[in-house]
């Protein structure tokens, strides 16, 4: 079965302006300010470190889960009217230090083992529905 891969690589500012986007739709916007760093952490789980200056000089940190992040990717996503299928494994991976959204799809459906029986008619009983099927 063939699979289908896309992949969509996001520069810094585009990380960010999605993340600021996600927070203020969730009701707890990002510190207004100027971005003083920007580092991403591709440990066990990928995380993102944004360290923010306000108008008065103060530096104030917000640590990002790689979950606020993938949603606030896929979000961004979806905003620009990027289909994302719904079957399909989304994952968010670290490719030369830059955020990127992976999706796979694999194409056509996985045969499951059933075989096909007969269908009855809408209104049919089960008995019309066995003659049917000889």
């Amino acid at each position: 079965m063939p699979i289908e891969m896309r992949v969509m690589l996001y520069n810094d500012q585009e990380v960010v302006a999605a993340l600021a986007s996600f927070y203020r739709k969730l009701g707890r916007p990002l510190t207004v300010g100027q971005i003083a760093r920007y580092t991403v952490h591709n440990e066990d789980k990928i995380t993102v470190s944004l360290a923010v200056e306000t108008i008065d000089g103060e530096i104030v940190e917000h640590d990002i889960s790689e979950a606020d992040l993938a949603a606030a990717i896929i979000m961004q996503a979806i905003g620009a009217k990027i289909p994302l299928p719904a079957e399909a494994d989304k994952r968010i991976v670290v490719i030369e230090n830059q955020i990127t959204l992976v999706i796979h799809k694999r194409r056509g459906k996985p045969d499951s083992g059933r075989v096909p029986g007969p269908r009855a008619r809408p209104g049919a009983r089960a008995e019309d529905a066995a003659r049917e099927a000889r």
